[in-house]
């Protein structure tokens, strides 16, 4: 029914044959896992520039949000110490008004009472004059 001179022949092409196939295979399966294995890189390599990009725009946004912060508390602290020069100004100014009123205060006691010395030391008679001097 089978001619075993055959199959022995159909045995021996497959076991020339069949090492070249299996060759094949094992080239086909290792340069598929070489694809694999360079694209699984590849994608690990775009993560990481990612994150990198990622952290340093994050990084960048919290420079500039700790510049914002910083910067209002600039304003903050120059506008406190403005409103204390102000307020140290006025102080001094109102003391300094305050002295030169005294001052004054004084300086017109002493003219009022040099004018009353004079008055008085003057002869009541000459009222008159004095009216027609001024």
């Amino acid at each position: 029914m089978v001619n075993e001179d055959e199959i022995m022949e159909l045995i021996d092409q497959l076991r020339f044959n069949l090492p070249d196939e299996i060759k094949q295979a094992n080239w086909t399966v290792s340069e598929q896992q070489r694809i694999i294995s360079e694209a699984h890189a590849e994608a690990a390599r775009i993560m990481s520039r990612a994150n990198e990009r990622a952290e340093e725009t994050s990084s960048d946004h919290e420079i500039l949000r700790r510049a914002e912060r910083h910067g209002a508390q600039v304003v903050k602290d120059a506008q406190a110490k403005s409103d204390e020069i102000i307020r140290q100004a006025e102080a001094y100014a109102l003391e300094q008004l305050k002295q030169l009123e005294a001052h004054l205060g004084r300086t017109l006691a002493t003219v009022r009472r040099g004018v009353e010395a004079l008055q008085s030391s003057q002869p009541e008679s000459d009222e008159g004059g004095e009216a027609a001097s001024k």
